[in-house]
């Protein structure tokens, strides 16, 4: 039992340490770089849309159809789910 114990510190540490340095390497990259990012960002997404207007107001233009997508996908799952459980049930009366 000891030496899961110590096994398990172990790995955790052996992988806690490293992501934590490199999450506190990406903040302050990103803290004192922001600005270009934004930048470099905003650029991109400009010169890769169709139009030349930007990413974000492109998608902002889709959002609709996307939630309308999601939402008549869920309302699918749910209808199967009901059906299912009723297969079931009608099953289990049978016998």
């Amino acid at each position: 039992m000891r030496n899961i114990q110590v096994s398990a510190v172990f790995w955790t540490l052996l992988l806690a340490v490293p992501f934590t340095v490199l999450a506190l390497t990406m903040a302050a990259y990103t803290t004192e770089n922001l600005s270009e990012i934004i930048y470099w960002f905003s650029e991109t997404s400009r010169t890769s849309s169709f139009t030349g207007r930007g990413l974000l107001i492109e998608f902002s233009a889709r959002w609709p159809e996307l939630m309308g997508m999601v939402v008549g996908q869920i309302i699918i799952l749910i209808i199967v789910l009901f059906a299912w459980q009723s297969g079931i049930s009608e099953g289990k009366s049978e016998t």
